[in-house]
């Protein structure tokens, strides 16, 4: 059993990872400073009964890095890993500077390519949605970057007088009859068109034959069922790309 540990801009989700899998997590808000006590709180308690192997961080949040990493080393003496393209990982990249590709884009990469095969393209939803296509040889081609739900809703809101912040709960409809759906269809169901759209596009710029598709990404159970392209929702790929990250490594 290891420690793995993905620092978004948003949240940090803390598991305990055995044979890929999280047998225990905690989520809580990302603090980008060395004022973090309530990720001390949180290791304390996921670790606490725990014998493990060895800790894997993915941060696409530097400023965090050195807290986290002497809290592990204080908590469990262990020096951590961090995700980087400089990393074993089985791929190589076509990315004009690899250095610069997110460690979460990295963890999903390879937990996709582990665990369903290539070519492959992996979609994030979190603050930012990320598109990243493996090509069928093992190249990592690159992808796209767009703003995610939340962050899409307070620029939304922060730039219209009239729009306040909702609940982002998804309609069936394409329609609204209401400010409030107005904005769920345009927030979510667009959203959802929106990676219907890159999917077909992206397939379309890698011209390879079944490529697959998979979405991750704490919107992801919300957002897919919109979707008409076929997608596999995998919640926990990053953990499973931590965890083979490690063994790599």
């Amino acid at each position: 059993m290891i420690l793995g540990i993905d620092v978004g801009n948003t949240d940090t989700v803390a598991a305990i990872i055995e044979n890929g899998k999280p047998v225990r997590q905690v989520r809580y808000r990302t603090v980008k400073d060395e004022t973090d006590v309530c990720g001390s709180e949180n290791f304390r308690r996921i670790i606490n009964g725990y014998d493990l192997e060895g800790v894997i961080i993915s941060s696409v949040v530097p400023e965090a890095n050195s807290r986290i990493a002497a809290l592990c080393f204080e908590l469990l003496r262990k020096e951590p890993i961090f995700v980087s393209s400089k990393l074993n990982t089985g791929l190589t990249y076509k990315h004009k500077n690899p250095e610069k590709i997110g460690a979460d884009i990295i963890c999903g990469a390879v937990g996709a390519v582990k665990k369903y095969g290539y070519p492959v393209i992996i979609v994030d939803i979190g603050t930012a949605t990320t598109f990243f296509a493996v090509s069928g040889s093992g190249v990592c081609l690159g992808g796209a970057i767009a703003p995610g739900p939340h962050i899409s809703m307070k620029a939304l809101v922060s730039a219209a007088s009239q729009l306040g912040e909702i609940n982002l709960i998804p309609t069936n409809n394409a329609i609204g009859t209401s400010t409030e759906e107005c904005m769920k269809i345009g927030l979510l169901t667009a959203h959802a068109a929106m990676i219907d759209g890159m999917l077909e596009r992206i397939k379309e710029e890698m011209g390879e034959e079944n490529v697959i598709a998979v979405v991750t990404g704490g919107r992801s159970r919300q957002i897919i069922p919109m979707c008409k392209q076929e997608i596999i929702c995998d919640e926990n790929l990053l953990m499973y790309g931590l965890y083979e990250l490690y063994i790599m490594n």
